[in-house]
């Protein structure tokens, strides 16, 4: 054979490699999972004494079966023979520390299953041994010290798990001298008790279940309770230490099945912890200062946490909201009558106890009941902001947490406004139709606010509510009815009433509503003259107004009088217009005839006048007091039969410290005299001292001007000499008519700012341009 050589060599490899793959393929496992006891024994202990195994065992064994009696949750395999077995094998380990270091913790890539697993056993009884707890029959999860910084390296940084620190600094041992993790913290209660640290227990064994990743990661209730409870334990004790510790710890959570410690804390828990630093005083110091701010002055004037009648003014000025304190008088929901205190304040005044005379001009507002969530709240919100202020103590937390923190805390802001207007719901207000036994007083309760409709100021919700009710007259309210005026307000036997008496009767009949505006009352005064209710009179023009005479000029004093049409007739008072001549008793100079039978075209057709007033329109002038100027340019429009002006030329000048005065206060009066286009002519010339002087002119609209008037109204208060000549001009494209609601404000504005001489002139408005 050519090739024999080469054939055998070629049969004698294939025979091998026949015999190689004819071998069995056998795994080795260097520690099998039943061999791990023994070696981590024979490694860390010189002896271990196995003739206590068997009674460690029964005494768990007995205890098991005690716990499933008292219906505690352990795993069922708890009491059967084969785990009794593993204990006395484990021994003196507790089957779950070892399962759980070889199943779980051995899966992180960092742990080195052997070695790592002997390296934290033997820093584990260690420390055991310095210990030596009294009730460390077997070795448990829980025995892994987290004070010492060996373990919890070995745990966290060794095993690439550097965040998992935080963890245990802040919820389980903190390893700051004079600081308390959260589980040190509840365990002082325990100890003090002569217990077991029961949270530190629980949290430190599910801190171990927790430093894998995935769906293993955590323990449930069943094989947590099997860690850590040891022949003695009260297991109703450990689970109260369990709830506690679930909240107020920062980073562990129950989804329902597993607990474990999560990476993030739980800012609702960091919140809870604060809150507990956040005393009762202080939250209600700072629900006393926001209340404060929720209920403004304008409206009504709010009197705050009054305690006594004295505390709220008896008057007739703005209505009263006398706020009580929470703490004073809380309502209950089912109406009983005003609380003793609001009914107090409602029935008497000043610090004699005299009679309260103003009764329907206050308004109570009490809390209902909604003490403690409203200081919840407040102490939430300090506690945030304890929180987010610390800049050093926020760079603790993730940016994650960071950045919830400081939304949680811009949302508290407003909860603590809404927790107030949820608990000040009962508004009562004083009422004719009241009964008697509930001291004349009916209750409202307000809408609940939520964070959509919650007002800036809440007195516009109040004032909605008192529309509603009918308790309050605005100036777009429909116009009082003056026959029902006079019998609600007018005193019996009474022939006349001034009209400051008449606005006081407001605040002082239950029948009658609020009064908000003044106009309102003025308008029913007008209304009044006009149907013969009453005879307005005014002492300064000495003259009455009835229903042939021209509208006057409201005003509401001690002086201005309302009669009874007969009482006037009896004392004979003269009323405007019922002495002008009537037309037919107007005779034409030229033929001699009554102007309504003239020949000669001399008396106007349209204005029965000679001469003629129609196609003559005259500039009408006035000078003195605002109130007096007004009122005289409305009799003037009155007897010219002017129905509207359309500019008005108001001049004021003077000299020293009351011209000034009077400058500046005429400059805050333009934005309040209502829809019109104004401009300002100035000429201020000032001296100060001997060594300097200045000359303003001014010429322009009012935008313009009250830039400079923020300067000139400084100087003039410095100035040593001073004259000014100021003149305003209004313009009125749509007309001003002498009886409007306008031309009365402007008046009462001017009056109000207390201008003293002044001169008026006005242009009537051409009767074409109305058409």
């Amino acid at each position: 054979d050519a090739y024999g050589k080469e054939t055998e060599e070629l049969r004698q490899r294939l025979a091998e490699a026949k015999s190689v793959a004819a071998r069995q393929e056998r795994v080795v496992t260097p520690t099998a999972e039943t061999e791990i006891s023994a070696i981590v024994t024979h490694r860390l202990f010189k002896t271990v004494d196995r003739g206590a195994a068997p009674q460690i065992a029964d005494a768990f064994q007995a205890y098991y079966q005690q716990l499933q009696e008292q219906n505690a949750n352990i795993p069922a395999l708890a009491t059967r023979s084969e785990y009794i077995q593993e204990i006395i094998v484990d021994y003196p380990f507790h089957p779950v520390l070892l399962k759980t270091l070889n199943t779980k913790t051995s899966t992180i890539p960092n742990f080195q299953r052997t070695r790592g697993a002997l390296r934290l056993l033997a820093l584990t009884i260690r420390r055991l041994w310095e210990r030596r707890l009294p009730d460390a029959y077997l070795i448990h999860p829980h025995h892994l010290d987290l004070s010492a910084a060996e373990i919890v390296e070995d745990l966290t940084s060794r095993l690439d798990r550097p965040v998992f620190k935080a963890i245990v600094e802040a919820d389980i041992v903190s390893p700051r001298h004079g600081s308390l993790a959260h589980a040190q913290d509840l365990d002082r209660t325990w100890t003090e008790a002569g217990k077991p640290p029961y949270a530190q227990r629980l949290a430190t064994t599910i801190f171990l279940h927790s430093l894998t990743q995935g769906v293993a990661a955590g323990v449930d209730p069943a094989e947590l309770n099997l860690s850590v409870f040891t022949p003695g334990d009260d297991p109703v004790l450990v689970d109260q230490a369990l709830k506690r510790l679930e909240e107020t710890s920062w980073f562990l959570n129950f989804d329902g099945q597993r607990y474990r410690f999560s990476t993030e804390p739980a800012p609702a828990k960091i919140i809870a912890d604060e809150m507990a630093l956040v005393g009762k005083v202080k939250a209600k110091t700072e629900l006393d200062q926001r209340i404060r701010k929720i209920w403004t002055k304008g409206i009504f004037t709010p009197i705050f946490f009054p305690a006594e009648a004295a505390d709220v003014d008896d008057d007739a000025k703005a209505p009263k909201l006398a706020i009580i304190h929470y703490d004073a008088a809380a309502d209950e929901a089912h109406y009983q009558g005003p609380p003793e205190l609001v009914a107090k304040i409602f029935a008497h005044a000043g610090t004699q106890q005299g009679y309260r005379t103003y009764k329907n001009n206050v308004l109570f507002l009490a809390d209902k009941g909604q003490i403690d969530p409203m200081v919840t709240t407040a102490q939430r919100y300090l506690a945030i902001h304890r929180i987010v202020s610390d800049s050093e103590r926020l760079r603790d937390f993730p940016e994650e947490t960071r950045t919830k923190l400081k939304k949680l805390g811009q949302a508290a802001e407003l909860e603590v406004r809404i927790a107030i207007t949820k608990a000040y719901r009962y508004l009562y207000y004083p009422s004719a139709d009241a009964p008697m036994k509930y001291h004349n007083l009916n209750r409202e309760t307000l809408p609940a606010q939520d964070q959509g409709e919650t007002e800036k100021d809440q007195s516009q919700v109040l004032l909605k509510i008192l529309k509603d009710l009918g308790k309050v007259k605005t100036a777009d309210d429909q116009v009082l009815a003056p026959h029902y005026l006079k019998s609600k307000a007018w005193p019996v036997n009474q022939e006349s009433l001034s009209t400051e008496e008449l606005r006081r009767a407001f605040a002082q009949r239950l029948g009658l509503p609020l009064l908000l505006d003044v106009g309102q009352l003025k308008r029913t005064i007008k209304e009044g003259i006009k149907h013969g209710v009453w005879i307005y009179y005014d002492p300064r023009e000495n003259i009455g107004y009835g229903p042939n005479s021209p509208s006057p000029l409201v005003q509401l004093d001690d002086d201005t009088l309302l009669y009874l049409p007969e009482e006037a007739q009896r004392l004979g008072l003269k009323l405007k217009g019922d002495t002008d001549k009537k037309i037919d008793e107007i005779t034409c100079p030229v033929c001699g005839q009554p102007a309504a039978a003239c020949t000669c075209d001399q008396v106007c057709p349209n204005c029965k006048h000679y001469p003629c007033t129609c196609t003559k329109l005259d500039r009408l002038q006035a000078t003195g007091s605002p109130a007096q100027v007004f009122q005289a340019l409305a009799d003037q429009c009155a007897d010219q039969k002017v129905p509207a002006l359309r500019r008005l030329r108001l001049v004021l000048e003077g000299s020293g410290k009351e011209a000034a005065q009077d400058t500046r206060s005429l400059g805050l009066a333009i934005p309040q005299l209502g829809k019109g286009t104004f401009t300002l002519r100035q000429t201020l010339t000032m001296e100060f001292g001997s060594t300097s002087s200045c000359k303003v002119e001014f010429a322009g609209p009012w935008e313009r001007y009250k830039r400079l008037k923020q300067i000139t109204d400084a100087f003039a208060q410095e100035a040593d000499k001073l004259t000014v000549r100021t003149e305003v001009t209004a313009e009125f494209a749509e007309g001003l008519a002498p009886d409007s609601d306008q031309f009365q404000t402007m008046r009462d504005v001017l009056t109000a700012m207390g201008l003293g001489k002044i001169t008026v002139e006005a242009e009537p408005r051409d009767p074409k341009e109305a058409v």
